[in-house]
């Protein structure tokens, strides 16, 4: 099949690109005590976590559990770390025999009742299969997290009389990473790896070093990287790169278009087949990609784009919209078209798609 050939709306992956960005987050990080981690919230796919393992990765991080059951349920064997706190006996069932599938699994707590809960899922398990943990450090978002050394050192100690293994912990600064000022960026990712690196110095006091201090996005993997102390980043949007992150860093290309067909021109706004069903706007429009022109909005099964005097551009015209954002837009789609040039080498799952529970 060649590129035009896809019918739209589609997700098409420029694998030259991708390949260049997997290469140069690898390059970064080969020679740094920090190593990567990748989330799989971007691209949800499994042919993309094993070409980042293939390129060094240490193992992958997830948001959800239902992502790291796709994952594994590919083929995948690999540590994989689920960044959030897990509520509930349906999902702690669920996580004990994950865990018996995965080399390794740990997840996130940031209360005794979520540490209590784990001990008493693997209590509860015949043949209880090794699961480990991390706290995670509020360092600014103010999303979950501890608030201070005292709490991180008692949920740690929790974490250690459990059945659970007590692995480190973790602190994401998710207020930096989309910074566009690129001072303002390194302030506030600065001030984030000292706050956790205040945690684990107070682990280390108390007799409970971290072995995993997990950290890091896109935006700030060159900043939270190359701190002494932490030991992993958990990059995830560099693979693809979107519109919204290329406000940030234009060291990484953009390997992920949508395909859409122009079905309809009135002056100068195109009408495209591709809505808020196949393109999402949490993160604003997104933008053209190859033509003068901007997404000037949305609705249901249609996109609007304006484009600018002297663009001939026709009803029954292709043209690629970049996302504004990459992982919520990719939630939409059930398959990538992976091309090389204009040949499409590979149509891969998008299996982690809607795994949200």
């Amino acid at each position: 099949m060649r590129v035009p050939e896809i019918d739209t709306p589609a997700l098409v992956v420029d694998l030259e690109r991708m390949e260049r960005n997997i290469a140069a987050m690898s390059r970064f990080f080969a020679d740094k005590r920090a190593k990567l981690r990748p989330h799989w919230k971007t691209p949800k796919c499994v042919e993309v976590a094993e070409r980042q393992l293939a390129a060094g990765a240490i193992g992958i991080t997830c948001a959800k559990l239902g992502e790291a059951e796709a994952l594994a349920a590919g083929g995948v064997r690999a540590s994989v770390l689920i960044a959030n706190q897990l509520v509930g006996a349906a999902k702690l069932a669920r996580l004990v025999e994950l865990a018996r599938v995965l080399p390794e699994l740990i997840v996130a707590v940031d209360s005794a009742a979520q540490v209590d809960a784990l001990d008493a899922a693997l209590r509860g398990a015949a043949s209880a299969p090794r699961l480990g943990a991390i706290v995670e450090v509020d360092t600014g978002m103010h999303r979950c997290g501890t608030s201070s050394p005292e709490e991180t050192v008692a949920l740690a100690r929790r974490l250690r009389d459990s059945r659970v293994q007590y692995r480190g912990v973790m602190g994401y600064e998710g207020h930096a990473v989309l910074v566009a000022d690129a001072a303002k960026r390194k302030e506030l990712a600065e001030a984030a790896a000292a706050q956790l690196l205040a945690h684990v110095d107070a682990l280390r006091a108390a007799g409970l070093a971290p072995e995993i201090v997990s950290s890091g996005g896109t935006g700030t993997h060159d900043l939270t990287g190359t701190v002494p102390g932490i030991t992993e980043i958990q990059a995830g949007s560099y693979v693809f790169m979107d519109g919204r992150y290329r406000d940030v860093r234009t060291d990484f290309e953009p390997a992920l278009t949508l395909h859409t067909t122009v079905i309809h021109r009135r002056g100068r706004l195109l009408v495209t087949d591709a809505g808020v069903k196949s393109l999402s706007s949490d993160f604003g429009l997104p933008t053209g990609f190859d033509f003068a022109g901007r997404v000037v909005g949305l609705s249901e099964e249609h996109g609007h784009v304006l484009v600018d005097e002297g663009v001939e551009i026709e009803a029954g015209a292709r043209i690629r919209i970049l996302p504004s954002h990459g992982d919520t837009t990719i939630n939409l789609h059930e398959r990538y078209y992976a091309a090389r040039g204009d040949r499409v080498e590979a149509v891969w799952a998008i299996v982690g798609r809607g795994r949200f529970v």
